[in-house]
């Protein structure tokens, strides 16, 4: 599925968490041999990773083995391994989605054993599940919250909502204002709240631009220079090729975050699957949320990096001059804007 498509997927998702997802029958999916072969061969991997407490493992075959061919029981020992590790919010999905399973007549026994064993589970898990409620004062406007770097709903702004027990980080920003940051350890089955407290902070002053007098002036075109002196027009060259190196780094640095965090994606998708709602379709879209702003960030960075490495190797050239004669005017105006940053300017 297209990254649109995904996006469109968990907003809807996410507008109708209150809807269960609709039902389906364990034994209409069809697969070939090789596929139900493969399933099984990663399900017994994952079951002999379980017991040996490698649950990272076995998380990572029973999604293979899902993803072969679908099987209650292997959501079951999904959704174990997910509890294991502490991945409680997880973990009440997949045994949510195996309970709202419609099992047909001739669905096979182990399906019905793993279905009843999942609502006994789910009824077991659900009061270990903490709850934390994120507010903000005072009133503002623009207010983002992220937990852990990843944004928080505005819909869930203010009212508890089920997280995995642990330490979390709570920031917040809005319009001209922000939090200092805050951590909070929550343990299994509390209901814990947090206030962030707002407060000004001071605008970035405005970028001026600098002009810089490359050369000397003088009556006759050019004043001498000392000999053997560096050209200040070369030496704003290396500057700005510096600085220009330094943007492509750091746009390079971001492009790499931004592919990371959207496969990250495409596995948090295809972990939640088409019929997953809540949480799980949450996670999906702030992944692709951050990905879209480092990617952002990345293009912003080979940009303006590119335009200051181009623009110091032209003035590192042009400032060359005569041996003891500076270039008779010269003037260079750097700039830094949203979409990237150069440098204009005469020689």
């Amino acid at each position: 599925m297209k990254l649109g498509a995904r996006a469109l997927l968990a907003a809807g998702l996410f507008a109708s968490a209150t809807l269960a997802p609709s039902p389906v029958r364990a034994e209409e999916p069809t697969a070939s041999a090789e596929a139900k072969a493969g399933a099984r061969a990663a399900a017994e991997n994952g079951t002999n990773a379980f017991k040996a407490s490698r649950y990272a493992e076995a998380v990572d075959m029973f999604l293979r083995a899902e993803a072969l061919f679908h099987a209650p029981t292997h959501v079951l020992m999904l959704a174990r391994s997910y509890a294991a590790l502490g991945k409680l919010v997880l973990a009440k999905e997949a045994y949510l989605s195996i309970v709202r399973e419609e099992l047909g007549p001739k669905a096979p026994a182990a399906f019905r054993n793993a279905k009843a064993d999942a609502e006994k589970e789910l009824a077991d898990l659900s009061p270990r599940i903490p709850s934390l409620q994120v507010s903000t004062t005072p009133e503002a406007k623009h207010v983002v919250v992220t937990v852990d770097e990843k944004p928080l709903p505005a819909a869930l702004l203010g009212i508890p909502s089920p997280i995995d027990p642990g330490t979390h980080v709570l920031r917040a920003t809005a319009e001209g204002m922000a939090a200092p940051e805050k951590s909070v350890t929550i343990k299994e089955g509390e209901k814990a709240a947090v206030v962030l407290e707002l407060a000004a902070v001071a605008s970035a002053a405005p970028i001026t631009p600098v002009r810089t007098p490359v050369g000397p002036t003088g009556p006759a075109g050019g004043r001498e220079q000392p000999p053997g002196k560096t050209s200040p027009g070369r030496i704003a060259g290396v500057v700005l090729m510096g600085l220009g190196v330094a943007g492509l780094g750091a746009g390079g640095v971001f492009g790499g975050l931004s592919l990371a965090k959207r496969a990250e994606a495409d596995e948090a998708f295809d972990t939640c699957g088409a019929g997953c709602w809540g949480p799980p379709a949450d996670a999906v879209r702030a992944l692709d949320e951050d990905a879209n702003q480092k990617g952002t960030i990345g293009v912003i960075g080979l940009a303006a990096g590119g335009a200051l490495t181009v623009t110091g190797v032209v003035l590192f050239v042009v400032s060359k001059g005569t041996p003891g004669k500076a270039p008779s005017k010269a003037l260079v105006t750097p700039w830094i804007g949203p979409q990237g940053g150069g440098v204009v300017g005469r020689f």
